[in-house]
């Protein structure tokens, strides 16, 4: 799995896409000078597990759509781009929005940063 997985970078965030209905906590995982006490934390996460815990939570609790990630953007020989499905040979001007899916695992290397 790692050498399918490994190359993938962890989920960024920042807080100019975070919209208020997340507020609060996800504010606090990124603010490192935060101790998160009171949050009933067991153990300190490290500053690349907090990012990962806020985009997390971001996305689960964002209700905005998202753009459907089997779409790939590429950019024709005119310069235009398009959005390509390869699973179902799709190709479209606009990238379509879906539903953001609810639910996953953080699977992250451990100690790194």
């Amino acid at each position: 799995m790692a050498e399918i997985y490994g190359d993938l970078p962890s989920p960024q965030i920042t807080t100019s896409s975070i919209p208020s209905e997340c507020g609060n906590i996800v504010g606090r995982l990124l603010n490192f000078r935060d101790d998160l006490g009171g949050l009933g934390m067991r153990s300190t996460l490290y500053k690349y597990q907090r990012r990962s815990v806020a985009s997390m939570l971001q996305k689960e609790l964002d209700p905005r759509d998202v753009p459907d990630p089997l779409f790939i953007p590429l950019v024709g020989v005119n310069g235009e781009e398009f959005y390509f499905q390869p699973g179902t040979m799709e190709i479209l001007r606009e990238r379509p929005m879906v539903a953001p899916n609810r639910g996953g695992i953080l699977c992250e290397e451990l100690g790194g940063y």
